[in-house]
């Protein structure tokens, strides 16, 4: 599909697919998906619902809470048509939303008081049609080293292990393919805090962690890359992955080396950075002694259409 069908379509559709903000057509939707069709097509729609809850053992006062939660407006083939953002506590709340320096949505929450529990709703539709030729927007800024995605010595000589650099994506699939092999996935074995080369050293860890190596190394072969946070559909929780930017081409594609594959309609970008801390999905203060925030997150995105 090209450009000027895919602005036909959202110019026509967009009420349509709107209305599934709302509580009762987005129900109407199926809960489960064709993952071979998804896979296969060159469109999709979709409604993400997701709800961030903390529950406090006591009353905590003057929260302050950044959310990185709704996804970008615009991403390479990816548009957000409609989203709508709610917090639920009684008593006063404020709510401002923002854009950042990556060009991420960013909500920031105050609430003087919570008794015992604070829940933040998001729905979004969004469109996916990898026909279109919008290239994913590139800045300098997302492109730098951070303290989670510096390489060692040990992540600088695997990376030299692959040889020159003759095609951008090929070395970066091969990275990617490096990264995953060498990798045990495993839970708990790092932290939000874990650098690129003590991901490395222990070869255990998350889909944070294979994507701060793989940045790492594509840091070292001179590679621009950048970590991106989303959802993989089918999956319960979020979701990373790289972005890559061949300036020669002008492209940018997205790999994940936690499944050792491009991306393809599965996947949906919330936001982009330089690492982990910089598209935190949700991060903040609040004061209560000796009250400590359990954290749940529940997701669910369902289709509307795939073709």
């Amino acid at each position: 599909m090209n450009d000027n069908r895919t602005n036909d379509w959202l110019a026509a559709g967009r009420h349509d697919v709107e209305r599934f903000v709302h509580d009762e057509f987005y129900e109407t939707l199926p809960t489960s998906h064709d993952r071979a069709a998804l896979v296969a097509a060159d469109r999709a729609t979709y409604v993400l619902h997701q709800t961030v809850t903390y529950n406090y053992a006591r009353p905590v006062s003057d929260l302050r809470q950044r959310l990185i939660v709704v996804p970008r407006e615009m991403h390479g083939d990816q548009q957000r048509v409609a989203h709508r953002f709610r917090v639920r506590t009684p008593g006063s709340k404020r709510v401002r939303q923002r854009t950042d320096k990556f060009g991420n949505a960013v909500v920031h929450v105050s609430v003087p008081a919570i008794e015992r529990t604070i829940e933040f709703h998001t729905r979004a539709v969004m469109v996916r049609n990898r026909a279109t030729e919008h290239a994913a927007p590139w800045g300098s800024e997302a492109t730098s080293t951070t303290p989670l995605t510096t390489p060692d010595y040990e992540i600088r000589e695997a990376a030299r292990s692959l040889g020159p650099v003759r095609d951008v994506f090929d070395t970066a699939d091969a990275i990617s393919e490096l990264v995953n092999t060498s990798f045990e996935y495993e839970r708990g074995a790092t932290s939000v805090r874990t650098t690129a080369s003590e991901a490395w050293a222990l070869k255990r860890g998350v889909c944070q962690d294979m994507a701060h190596v793989m940045i790492a190394m594509c840091s070292t072969l001179g590679i621009s890359a950048r970590y991106v946070s989303g959802h993989l559909v089918g999956d319960g929780a979020s979701h990373a992955w790289t972005e890559v930017f061949d300036q020669s081409r002008g492209t940018v594609i997205a790999i994940d080396p936690t499944h050792r594959r491009r991306t393809d309609l599965r996947y949906i970008t919330t936001a982009t950075g330089n690492d982990y801390h910089d598209v935190a999905p949700t991060t903040g203060t609040y004061t209560g002694q000796g009250s400590r925030g359990m954290l749940t997150v529940d997701k669910v995105v369902r289709l509307v259409e795939v073709d």
